[in-house]
């Protein structure tokens, strides 16, 4: 499966890195397909320096997202710098996500899916799922695995084409390469959703849970 021209795609990542993880591939086939594609950040991934003062971490992260973000193709970001860590689907943050979709209209929403491992990974979900709720016409979501494997696959997205692409877009993100090898992870998955999922496809996939709109 593959994604349809001229459409809008919003990729809403808990912290920077789960964007090229969880669908650094696909957002690489929307962008070479004509789409607009936008991420937001909701926090910048402060409490994941490994010893170094949060500040100094953020700043770090938002500019290997940034770098990321040209490598996928990317071609608008923010960072709401919410609380790593701590993130809660309040009426705040489901407000304001609320009011980015009425505003930019998406096509599409890619998030983490509702049972990831990390709970910031789950009040991104949830708090997406809210906010669907005061819009008449919704987008449709793709849930995106990191930490936790997809159970019920929704949707795969032949990668093979991309891998390349989005391993480099993880390298990227070189404070985290540096302490755990997600570029191999993503790889490893990658490939275990090509090989045992996505026949007839190519060697490399992601894999979603979908909410249609």
């Amino acid at each position: 499966m593959s994604p349809a021209k001229g459409r809008r795609i919003l990729v809403v990542a808990p912290h920077p890195d789960d964007e090229a993880f969880g669908c650094g591939g696909t957002i690489v086939d929307h962008a070479r397909a004509g789409d607009e594609v936008r991420a937001i950040f909701l926090t910048s991934g402060e409490a994941g320096g490994h010893g170094s003062p949060s500040d100094d971490t953020a700043s770090r992260r938002e500019s290997e997202a940034r770098t990321a973000a040209r490598i996928l193709g990317i071609g608008k970001i923010e960072f709401w710098r919410l609380p790593d860590g701590r993130l809660k689907a309040g009426e705040e943050l489901i407000a304001r996500l609320r009011a980015e979709i009425r505003r930019w209209r998406p096509t599409r929403v890619y998030v983490t899916h509702l049972r990831e491992q990390h709970p910031d990974h789950r009040a991104a979900a949830r708090a997406v799922e809210r906010a669907l709720g005061g819009i008449a016409r919704p987008p449709a979501v793709w849930r995106y695995e990191v930490w936790t494997p997809i159970a019920r696959i929704g949707a795969l997205v032949d990668i093979s084409d991309h891998i390349d692409a989005k391993l480099d877009a993880l390298r990227a993100h070189a404070s985290q390469c540096a302490v755990l090898r997600f570029d191999d992870s993503a790889l490893g998955l990658a490939r275990y959703r090509g090989e045992m999922h996505s026949w007839p496809g190519g060697p490399y996939a992601e894999a979603f849970e979908v909410r249609q709109a």
